[in-house]
């Protein structure tokens, strides 16, 4: 088992009294509640109620959304892929609340401006709840028009791929501009391992390298924390610090190609349990910031270019895994040693605008807005390095040297399930 204390835990309200908490029987007693963190002393929210697998278990959602207290009519949101792969099944299994579906037609479809349009018009009978049967993008368009409407949603899960099923965060590209807007959590969240294990593989490596993105997302966490005072929860840290480690023990099974149904099965199930339990954290902490750092902006500028560039695009956990090794590279780069390299801000605010515009083109005045004012200068810069260089000495040097083990075990293991490990390999250049 691989040690992440150096990058989840906080000394703070000593860890003794509540790391045997973290897991998935502390999330299955915190369901549909909120309770006082022993960690942090902050009230934590699980808006889910539910969280169910089994085989078959797309005839059987009827009746755990019956005892539930679901009443009335429902829409599924699908596409042609995921209808299926098991939409049918859930039609029937929905029987009792007159199901209508909505079935996507498009093959480059992203959670987007038109995708939500649609849904929206789709919905003007107004359904009682939405289920969102597929992977990332259709729970994310669900997702947003259950905020928009107050119509509760449920999400049944038909891949492995990314951790966005029980977050209550959603990434929306509006005007070809990416950017993270709140949503709601799912109240219930369903898979069927045997489904899981037939989604194509590609979309299980994906998974794998949306956890393993958690690895950079909590040094970023605890250096936000430290540096702007964010807020910060030591136990969601080891939550979804020990998913990760559990995720980077199922490379074996996942990558084996030609493995007994069942075992292949299994290991899907586990890992859409870790994925599902880093949502968690997402929705206890109320901000994507447990499981979504620096490699999720790389990868959400790479998803902007190809929209650009009108090519066609790559799985999110894909562009975040391949992320993940970025950052961690870079930081490898940044704190060689025991002390903050001598630099000053290479960039005035001026020259600072220029690059963004640059690189982003006519989508810079969006990232330009969500970053101002930067980046830091003078006695700003002062303050933020020394806190950085506390911060570093704590906690973040050992951190960083733990990359020279993490980083090769996650580039292996991402291969090894079949997932890509260079930008080259998606089809980006060094320009990208």
């Amino acid at each position: 088992m691989l040690d992440f204390d150096n990058v989840c835990f906080s000394k703070e309200k000593d860890p003794a009294s509540w790391q045997h908490l973290t897991g998935m029987k502390m999330v299955l007693d915190w369901l549909g509640q909120s309770k006082i963190c022993p960690a942090c002393g902050r009230t934590h929210t699980i808006r889910t109620r539910r969280l169910a697998q089994g085989v078959n278990i797309a005839g059987e959602t009827g009746f755990h959304l019956a005892d539930l207290g679901f009443r009335g009519r429902c829409l599924v949101v699908m596409d042609q892929t995921t209808l299926q792969a098991a939409g049918h099944q859930l039609m029937e299994g929905l029987t009792r609340f007159s199901p209508r579906s909505l079935v996507f037609d498009r093959t480059d479809l992203h959670a987007d401006e038109h995708a939500l349009g649609s849904l929206l018009v789709a919905m003007a009978d107004r359904p009682d709840f939405l289920v969102s049967c597929g992977s990332g993008t259709l729970t994310d368009i669900t997702r947003y028009v259950s905020l928009l409407t107050g119509i509760p949603f449920v999400s049944y899960a038909t891949a492995a791929s990314v951790d966005g099923f029980a977050s209550m965060t959603t990434p929306i590209l509006n005007k070809g501009f990416k950017t993270t807007f709140p949503g709601v959590a799912p109240e219930a969240v369903f898979y069927d391992p045997t489904v899981l294990a037939g989604a194509p593989e590609a979309m299980t490596a994906a998974g794998f390298g949306d956890v393993m993105a958690k690895i950079i997302a909590m040094i970023d966490w605890r250096l936000a924390y430290a540096v702007e005072d964010e807020a910060y929860c030591p136990l969601i840290a080891a939550l979804v610090g020990q998913a990760t480690a559990d995720c980077l023990a199922l490379a074996d099974d996942l990558a084996v190609k030609d493995a007994d149904p069942l075992r292949r099965g299994a290991a899907c199930a586990k890992l859409m349990e870790t994925l599902s339990l880093t949502g968690i954290g997402m929705q206890m902490m109320g901000t994507s910031r447990p499981a979504s750092g620096s490699e999720h902006h790389i990868s959400h500028l790479l998803e902007m270019r190809d929209i650009q560039r009108q090519r066609p695009g790559s799985l999110h956990g894909d562009k975040v895994g391949i992320g993940t090794l970025i950052s961690m590279t870079i930081y490898q780069r940044l704190f060689k040693g025991d002390q903050l390299p001598e630099q000053r801000p290479i960039m005035n605010a001026s020259q600072w605008e220029q690059e963004v515009n640059r690189v982003f083109g006519p989508l810079a005045p969006a990232a330009l807005a969500i970053n101002s004012p930067q980046p830091p200068q003078g006695a700003e810069w002062d303050r933020q390095k020394r806190l950085i260089d506390q911060a570093m000495t704590l906690f973040g040097y050992d951190t960083v040297r733990s990359f020279e083990r993490l980083l090769p075990v996650a580039r292996d293991k991402i291969a090894a399930i079949g997932g890509p490990i260079r930008p080259d390999q998606l089809g980006y250049s060094v320009q990208d």
